[in-house]
This record gives C-alpha cells, structure tokens and sequence, in this order.
C-alpha cells in the first residue's frame, strides 16, 4: 500500500447572502384598535423575518390611508423605490389587502418589484411571487379586494347600527325645513319656516287637500324649501308625514334588518304628537287605495276632495 505523503486540503468558500426585508404595513385611521393591529402586524412580521437565518430587516414602511382610490401613501411609493434601487429583496406583507386598492394597482407594484429582481410574499394569502403566475396573482388580489370591502361595509353597517342604539347618531340631528342647527350641531326650530309647518297641519286637520294646501302657499307668496315659488305636493306631504316635527326622531337600519330606531323627544317639537298622529289618520282615510277582507288592494270608487268637506 502506497503512502499518501502530501494531503492539500481544498476549502469551498461559501457565499451566503443576506436578503434585505422591508415589510409593509397599512392601517385605515388612528383609531387605537387600528394602531393596536398596526404595531401586531410590524411584530408579527419581524418575528417571520427573524426566523429565516438568511433575512434581516432592512426597513419598516407604515402607511395610514384609507382604501379608497387617490388616496396618498406615500410609504408604499418609498417602498418600491427602495426596492427598484436594489436595497430590498424581499417585501413582506401580511396579506395582499393591505399591499393594494386594487386589481391593477396590485399587480402593477407586483411586476415593479418583479422588475427590480424583488420578491413579494403575502404571509395570509401564502402567496410568493418569485413561483406565483400572473393569473394566481390576480385572483388572489381580487379576493382580497372583494374580502376586503364586504369588511368595510360590514363594519360601517354595525358602527351605524351602534351609534342608533346609543342615540348618538348624526342622522338624528339631520336638519329639515323648520328647524336649524346651533352652533353646537343641535337642532333648533327656525321660528318663521315653522309656523309655515304649523299652517300645513291645521289647514289638513281643517279639510284641505294637498293640492289646495299647494295653492294657498302659493296665493300667500311662500316659497318652498328649495326655494321655489310653489311647492310641489310631494314637499307638502313629506311635511305631514315627517315625525321630526313632534319632537322624536327615527331612524331605519339600512342593513335590511327593518328594525325602527326612535329617539324619543330627542329636540323641541313644532307640533304635538297628538296633531301628527290626527294626520296620519287622516291621510289614511282619505287614501285612493283600500284593503279588501282577503288581503288585496284596490283603488276607491270616488277621489278626496276638500269642496265635499
């Protein structure tokens, strides 16, 4: 057996790259549950970062803007700056609704990333695009797109829902023809629109009908709410049917639930509840159309008319 005198040792240098991550980050408002869900997200993802021995944390791009189209971001825009100039690798988001508004919009920051040698990784969507294809991406984009606006609209329907139930909704101090608002945003009775509405109810109460309320508004110069110089009989009856001028205040939930929120006595009325409810009892009697016994609707045989009062 021949004897190996010389042995040269040949050492491989192995390059490891270090990959430089920005992650991003949006939030709608600053809202604390909004900013608390912000700082879980950053946390979130540098723990993700941390975990991969070859990736370290370059940048943090944090943006509070709303969804809606034309919006500023200005740290989404720094981002694939950042990216095209070769300082990021890698973009980490938690999921593609907070990336992008929209389809294109996504797709168009994808292929810029793409682009610049980049890669975006979506940590919910499970979505990396150095092995997604155009057509994944887009899908996945238009879920989230779809995902994210029944969210949004899900949460509007439940904050109003929230603020009827507290009586703290602005739609309870929505101003109407006799009444105005002070400087504190509550409503108060404008003195000369409300005695216009005082003269609707007592002429109605006195056998008028809304074509002759109509025509004795005109002979005594009263302009409508818009401004017109004659009301048409739709204003006029939207007088008589609007339960603001008792005092309270209702509000249907536009969810589809048809649940009724009152608020009752909720500013000064210019009528009585008494004179409201006369009316609409009134109106009803004087209806075109009436219930038969098996539930079917007709038209009456003879019209209202003030002259057979």
């Amino acid at each position: 057996m021949n004897e190996v005198k010389n042995v040269t040792i040949i050492e491989t240098n192995r390059v490891i790259k270090d990959y430089a991550v920005g992650i991003y980050v949006r939030v709608n408002t600053t809202h604390k549950e909004q900013m608390d869900s912000l700082a879980a997200q950053v946390s979130g993802l540098t723990r993700l970062a941390a975990a991969n021995r070859t990736w370290f944390v370059a940048d943090v791009f944090i943006d509070i803007a709303s969804a809606k189209e034309g919006s500023d971001r200005p740290e989404f825009e720094r981002m694939l700056s950042a990216c095209e100039r070769k300082e990021l690798d890698i973009i980490l988001i938690k999921s593609l609704s907070r990336f992008s508004r929209d389809a294109k919009e996504g797709l168009e920051a994808v292929r810029r990333v793409r682009n610049a040698g980049g890669r975006l990784i979506s940590v919910r969507d499970k979505i990396d695009t150095a092995t997604a294809s155009d057509e994944v991406l887009i899908s996945a984009i238009e879920a989230c797109e779809q995902a994210e606006n029944e969210w949004r609209s899900t949460n509007i329907r439940m904050g109003l829902k929230a603020k009827a139930q507290s009586g703290e909704s602005g739609l309870y101090s929505r101003p109407c023809f006799g009444y105005k608002k002070d400087r504190n945003g509550m409503l108060i009775i404008d003195d000369e629109q409300a005695e216009i509405v005082r003269h609707i109810y007592d002429w109605y109460l006195e056998g008028q009908s809304i074509g002759g309320i109509v025509k004795r508004l005109k002979e005594r110069g009263i302009k409508s709410p818009t401004g017109r110089d004659q009301w048409s009989k739709r204003g006029v009856e939207s007088v008589l049917t609007r339960e603001k001028y008792t005092g309270d205040v209702a509000i249907i939930d536009s969810g589809g639930s048809g649940n009724r929120y009152l608020n009752r006595d909720h500013h000064e009325g210019i009528i009585t509840k008494e004179q409201f409810k006369a009316v609409q009892i009134e109106m009803e009697s004087r209806s075109n159309v009436e219930m038969s016994e098996d539930g079917t609707s007709h038209r009456k045989r003879t019209k209202y008319s003030s002259k057979r009062k």
